[in-house]
Order: C-alpha cells, then structure tokens, then sequence
C-alpha cells in the first residue's frame, strides 16, 4: 500500500507541476477542469490514507482535557533538513501564486489559465506533502515485516 501511495503522490506531483507550467503558456486551454478535479480528487485519498496511518501509528503527545495532540516532532525529525525547506517552501509558492493571480485582472478569456495555475500550484505542496510522508515518515508495516525477517541470501 505504500508503494501505491509513493507512486501516486510522485505521479501527481510531475502530472500538478506540468499542468502550473502549461497555465504559463497559450496551450493552458488544452487541460481541463477535469483533469484538476481528478488530481484534487486522488490528493483528497491520499489524505484520508496519510491520516488514517497516522492515527493507527502514532502515540498521543499531550492531553488537554479529553483531546489528545499527537506528538508530530518525531515525523517532523525523520524529514531530511533539505526537505523541510522544499515543503516550506512550496507553502510559500502556493500562498504567494495564490494571492498574485486573485490580484489578476484578466478578460474572460484568459479566465481558465488563471484558474489552472492556482490550482495547480497548490496541487503540487499537496502532493509534495503525501510523497514526503510516504517516502520519509512512515514505516508501514512492510519495512516493519522486512527488517524482523532473516535475510535470505
């Protein structure tokens, strides 16, 4: 399942940055909103699988009252320092193309690339988020099988 999960959050992320770089061009009219909904789509599973992993695996950190926080300092420590600094980054890309094609005035024409590159732009941190997750921060029980189990020669 892991594997499946790399893959698609790898795939999505190509398939999100090719569509941010199309929305630069005249050729934007040639991706769809369907395409876009079937990415936001595949990032919403990805989610719900990177959530439940996460509550089926880590151990609560603090407890305010009845709500138990989880203790993310692990996950954060099990990211490489270069990453970090990728998906902080792609957080501030996301929120700065955000904001810069919300300031945009277009004809109604150029309406749909506008669109596409905001999309797609928050698209890529979202699927730059799950690839990281599943790459770095969980085991899964796959690893956990084959570290327990001899090596075979």
């Amino acid at each position: 399942m892991r594997t499946i999960c790399l893959t698609l959050a790898a795939a999505g992320f190509v398939i999100s940055a090719a569509l941010h770089l199309l929305s630069f061009t005249g050729w934007a009219a040639l991706a769809g909103e369907r395409t876009v909904w079937a990415l936001g789509a595949a990032v919403f599973l990805l989610a719900l699988v990177m959530v439940a992993r996460i509550r089926r695996a880590a151990a609560p950190g603090r407890r305010w009252g009845r709500l138990a926080l989880l203790d993310w300092r692990g996950m954060v420590r099990s990211v490489p320092p270069g990453l970090r600094f990728l998906l902080v980054g792609a957080a501030l890309y996301a929120w700065m193309n955000f904001v810069l094609c919300v300031m945009l005035e277009v004809p109604p024409a150029a309406q749909a690339a506008v669109t596409l590159r905001m999309a797609s732009g928050h698209l890529i941190f979202f699927f730059l988020v799950p690839l990281v997750f599943f790459r770095f921060v969980e085991a899964g029980p796959e690893t956990e099988r084959a570290a327990g189990a001899p090596s075979r020669p």
